[in-house]
């Protein structure tokens, strides 16, 4: 294994292998979910390589799917009588008691990734592929703004490990120390309090509350002055009431309206509103970014392939083949 205090870089052939098992972990995921009727769409980047690239963009490290609360719980019930527990541990903050993200991992056990800067956390690890559960978000703006300062809350109290160690501001350390005292348990009241404001009815609009809304990190990530003008230049299509929406989530129908797509050498569910979906979040995203910007954004500190290295060498070998017969025309 290699580990290290700093972050372990990571050369595109090792980066590959990984990609390659994900879509291994992909592969059983999509199978049970065809089988029992579970709708997913592949979300982020995975959902932008498959249509912009039919596989994974090439620097990118994770593979992330997302569906509808009711599909999410029907999955985890079912992974319990047909997904192999030896080969595959089902990561959620029920299965994990040191687990602090409320959403799923499938993880392949036998291997170890630990994300940069989440040693704090003591949980199971390994290569994994991340499952987003989305829930109602109603359409009231009181009730929806409590949920999403809830949300806030909730998401800092589970994080407050990590930013009690890794925060650069003192304040936000001692703030983060504080919050690491309140028990797990206590802090998931929260999401049923969240989930109990919908007063059971089925919203138009969805979010995932274990991540920010598409708009609050599209404006993290611009700023206000450039999220401004991206709003102007991509959400003239949508009224005014759409536009608040997109704001904080996404319409229901982007989960049950779902069709295949090419993915590497497997066919996988995304979207049937892919294109507003990617605009939203990627802008002109057929247009690949500059190249310093091509490179992997999550990064390890300590990771291994285990018991799969050879495995992962064999589908190495195997893909180089079948991107050779693509370039040569073959298939």
């Amino acid at each position: 294994m290699k580990s290290n205090e700093q972050v372990i870089p990571i050369n595109a052939t090792e980066l590959r292998k990984i990609q390659l098992l994900q879509l291994e972990i992909l592969k059983d995921v999509d199978r049970i979910c065809r089988k029992h009727d579970i709708k997913y769409t592949l979300c982020g980047g995975s959902l932008l390589g498959a249509i912009r690239h039919k596989g994974f963009i090439p620097w990118d490290d994770d593979i992330d799917i997302t569906m509808l609360r009711k599909e999410y719980e029907k999955f985890l019930k079912i992974c319990e009588q047909e997904l192999d527990k030896e080969k595959y541990f089902v990561q959620t903050v029920d299965t994990d008691p040191e687990y602090r993200w409320i959403y799923g991992k499938i993880i392949l056990n036998g291997t170890t990734y630990v994300r940069a800067g989440q040693e704090a956390i003591k949980s199971h690890n390994g290569i994994f592929i991340d499952i987003f559960p989305r829930d109602g978000k109603l359409n009231n703006r009181m009730i929806g703004q409590i949920q999403s300062k809830c949300a806030y809350l909730l998401r800092k109290t589970m994080y407050s490990p990590v930013g009690a160690e890794k925060s650069e501001d003192e304040r936000a350390r001692k703030i983060f120390r504080r919050l690491a005292k309140i028990p797990k348990k206590d802090a998931l009241k929260l999401l049923t309090f969240i989930r109990m404001l919908n007063f059971g009815r089925e919203t138009k609009m969805v979010r995932c509350w274990g991540l920010m809304a598409n708009g609050e990190k599209k404006k993290y990530e611009l700023g206000p002055k450039r999220y401004k003008r991206f709003k102007k230049a991509n959400w003239n299509v949508l009224s005014d009431e759409e536009k608040e929406k997109r704001k904080e989530g996404l319409l229901r129908c982007f989960f049950t309206e779902v069709m295949d797509a090419p993915f590497e050498d497997m066919t996988v569910m995304i979207t049937a509103h892919y294109d507003e979906w990617l605009r939203f979040n990627f802008d002109n995203y057929m247009k690949l970014p500059p190249k310093e910007k091509r490179v992997m954004h999550q990064k390890a500190s300590a990771y291994s392939l285990g018991q799969y290295e050879e495995l992962a060498a064999e589908l190495l070998r195997e893909d180089e083949k079948r991107k050779k017969m693509q370039t040569n025309g073959k298939i």
